[in-house]
Parts: structure tokens; C-alpha cells; sequence
């Protein structure tokens, strides 16, 4: 027997979209203290958690009705960009865990300041250029379906 989380709602969506965009701010807050310290590390960590948390509810939402159904309905032929957004979805969520999980188990604040505090920025970069994929890709198909440019 599997269970199985309630389907969250367009405003609980609003919600951890809104919750996501937040905690990336603190993010990249945390990661321009100089130098790290104890303290550092567990906000870190607390505001990972967060985000590990929220993300796959986040997704789920998307993928209520088929993730970007109405882009690939309109245009059957970008079926492979909307594939490939969608398998970003668990990149992000597993490379985001993998840091954390670095951080949490390394002690010194030089290798997280040296190595795990870039790659989280990148981590940033990668999910800021999903989500501007996403939105770009859906007002696309709009333009062409309602005959702007696109």
C-alpha cells in the first residue's frame, strides 16, 4: 500500500513558490558571509532543509494534469524541451541534497567556503534558469497560439 500526499492546491503552489524564492534570498545571503563559521553552517543547513522539503511539493503541483500539458498540447513538436525541464526537476533536487549532505558531514569551514559555497551558487544559477525556462516556454506557446509574436 503506498501512501500518498494530498494534491496541493494552485494557492498552496503560490505558497512555495513565493517560500522558494525566499529562502533562495537567504541562501545567497549565507553564502556572502565571510569567513564561515559554526553558526553559518547551521543556517545553512536549516534553509536546505527548507528547500529539500519544499521542492518536491512544488513539483508535484506541476505535474498535476501532465507538467506543462498545455504547452505540448498547443505545440505537440516542443514535447522534447518540456522532457527535458521536467528531468531537470530531480537533477535539482539531487544535486541540492548532495550539498547539503556535504555540508552537513564536512567539518572544516574552509572546504565548505572553498568548495561547497560556489557549487551552491551554481546550484542558485541552475534553478533560477530552470524556472526562467519554464516561464519563457509557456509564453512562447502562448504568443504562437494566439498569434503573437513567438
Amino acid at each position: 500500500m503506498t501512501l500518498s500526499r494530498p494534491t496541493p492546491s494552485r494557492d498552496a503552489y503560490a505558497r512555495y513558490s513565493g517560500l522558494e524564492y525566499l529562502l533562495i534570498g537567504d541562501l545567497r545571503d549565507l553564502l556572502e558571509e565571510e569567513p564561515p563559521d559554526n553558526e553559518t553552517r547551521r543556517w545553512l543547513l536549516a534553509v536546505l532543509e527548507e528547500l529539500l522539503d519544499l521542492l518536491p511539493n512544488e513539483f508535484e503541483y506541476e505535474d498535476q494534469g501532465g507538467y506543462l500539458a498545455d504547452v505540448c498540447e498547443q505545440n505537440p513538436n516542443w514535447s522534447n524541451m518540456v522532457d527535458r525541464l521536467h528531468r531537470d526537476h530531480e537533477s535539482l533536487y539531487f544535486s541540492l541534497l548532495e550539498l547539503r549532505n556535504r555540508i552537513s558531514s564536512e567539518q572544516s569551514f574552509d572546504f565548505i567556503a572553498d568548495e561547497v559555497k560556489p557549487k551552491l551558487s551554481r546550484w542558485i544559477e541552475a534553478a533560477q534558469r530552470h524556472r526562467e525556462s519554464e516561464q519563457q516556454l509557456v509564453v512562447s506557446s502562448y504568443d504562437t497560439t494566439f498569434g503573437g509574436e513567438g
